[in-house]
């Protein structure tokens, strides 16, 4: 048995990722190395794990959707409690330090030196349908620094220019899902095993951002940023099959653990545009250029079988990758309506990313095409929407909004995309410290594989800045 075959075996699962597959292929063959200096008893122990370690890859990978999707595609989560208060829709405002990612333009509009801080809460649950009507739940939740920064104005003849620095997280992989019931599929080794997986996803991607932004007229403005991206993420699949109605005179159950653990690096840039057509319409645009994100990868898998006199045969492989993911560039723009001497505001934003043009650079493994992408990934345009109203009598900001996240991979079937409804309030004491709150509700629902997984997430950003 050799492991060059991985193409073949992918296409027969549906499984699109053959760097994966080739991972959990290279266990099955150690399982194999293992039999040829055995005797006939160790032999058919043996076969177990061989054909434990096969079953890992021809169903777990293809039930297991983190293992498959480009997790650093997409995944967009928002920074800022009162852009997110207002659906994200920020590309016409951008009048806090958030503006250095939403868009840079904006900074030059701030006065005053600002510090600014926000924290995010992320609370995701997931029911998952894999064998019959009954779903197994799951939740996991997270707390982390969404922005951090400060910007600093000058005056000019113009009217501003202003200089910015500071760390903004846009994207969160922070979910698990979890599979239980009993293996519908009938043929293979393990027809009819009640299945236990655990899938945790954790981490996220930030950037680190330099940028300065001014006043080319009285009501245009251009700005721009230098992007420093970092982050992580970690995903730990846990299998465990028993055979709780004897299907196999000899196997009890097995394990199967599979952990990936991947560091994020890249440089790129934004460049943006803030128009103010009258006193009471501004228009935005943001462009991100490409960036190529380094990843370095290390992943590991176990698998242990478990005989029906308590014999035990374990087999493990470890290893690590190196490539890069050529993002595409992103477009947005906006508009910024201001009505009722400015107490009334609607915002609207809509953001291009062709993810198609995304490549791998090398590929992580020689069986991917350079058309991965291309095959499997499609055109995407966000949507954010949002109002804010002042109540003059309390000097308090509320708000509400809409956030459309669709989602680009296009080897699984989505329902509602990734559909955000957003709340927030804000206020200002003394004209110089500002606290806003926003609150994001979304569902959706995934299936592929006969496997389907609704999704439901909480998210509460609150931020804190003081100008000076």
């Amino acid at each position: 048995m050799g492991i060059n075959n991985v193409t073949q075996i992918g296409e027969s699962i549906g499984v699109t990722n053959p760097s994966y597959i080739k991972k959990k292929i290279q266990v099955t063959y150690l399982s194999y190395r293992f039999l040829e200096n055995g005797g006939n008893r160790a032999m058919k122990r043996g076969m177990y794990v061989t054909f434990i370690s096969l079953f890992a890859v021809t169903f777990f990978a293809a039930i297991s959707m983190a293992q498959v999707e480009e997790m650093a595609i997409g995944n967009t989560f928002g920074v800022g409690a009162r852009a997110m208060g207002m659906g994200g829709a920020s590309l016409g405002l951008a009048d806090d330090f958030t503006a250095l990612y939403w868009n840079p333009a904006g900074m030059a509009q701030i006065q005053k030196f600002e510090m600014f801080s926000s924290l995010s809460h992320n609370s995701a649950s997931a029911d998952t349908y894999f064998a019959g009507d009954t779903a197994t739940g799951t939740s996991r939740s997270q707390m982390r620094l969404n922005s951090i920064g400060f910007v600093y104005p000058f005056q000019t003849r113009q009217g501003g220019w202003a200089i910015a620095f500071g760390y903004n997280r846009p994207q969160n992989f922070d979910y698990q899902t979890a599979i239980q019931g009993i293996d519908p599929s009938s043929g293979t080794e393990f027809s009819g095993l009640a299945v236990d997986e655990t899938d945790v996803n954790s981490g996220g991607i930030g950037i680190w951002s330099f940028g300065t932004s001014v006043y080319v007229s009285k009501r245009i403005l251009i700005g721009g940023s230098l992007d420093f991206w970092q982050g992580r993420s970690l995903n730990e699949l846990d299998t465990t099959a028993t055979d709780i109605i004897d299907i196999d005179s000899e196997l009890a159950r097995f394990r199967y653990d599979d952990e990936i653990d991947r560091e994020y690096s890249g440089v790129g840039g934004r460049i943006g545009l803030l128009a103010h057509l009258t006193d009471a319409i501004s228009l935005g645009v943001n462009v991100v250029a490409p960036v190529d994100l380094g990843v370095d990868e290390l992943w590991y898998q176990s698998t242990v079988a478990v005989y029906d006199d308590g014999e035990e045969t374990r087999d493990a492989v470890s290893g690590a990758l190196a490539f890069d993911i050529e993002r595409p560039f992103e477009v947005g723009t906006g508009i910024a309506v201001k009505l009722f001497n400015k107490q009334l505001i609607l915002a609207g934003d809509v953001q291009l990313t062709d993810w198609t043009q995304t490549r791998y650079n090398p590929a992580p493994a020689e069986d991917i095409s350079q058309d991965n992408f291309e095959e499997f990934y499609a055109t995407t345009l966000q949507a954010r929407l949002g109002a804010e109203y002042r109540i003059p009598t309390i000097g308090t900001h509320i708000r509400l909004g809409y956030f459309r996240d669709t989602i680009p991979f296009t080897d699984a079937e989505v329902e509602d995309a990734r559909d955000f409804l957003t709340a927030g309030i804000g206020k200002i004491f003394e004209d110089s410290l500002k606290f806003d709150v926003a609150y994001m509700l979304g569902t959706w629902q995934q299936s592929r594989n006969d496997v389907t997984t609704e999704r439901l997430t909480h998210r509460v950003f609150v931020s804190a800045a003081y100008r000076f």
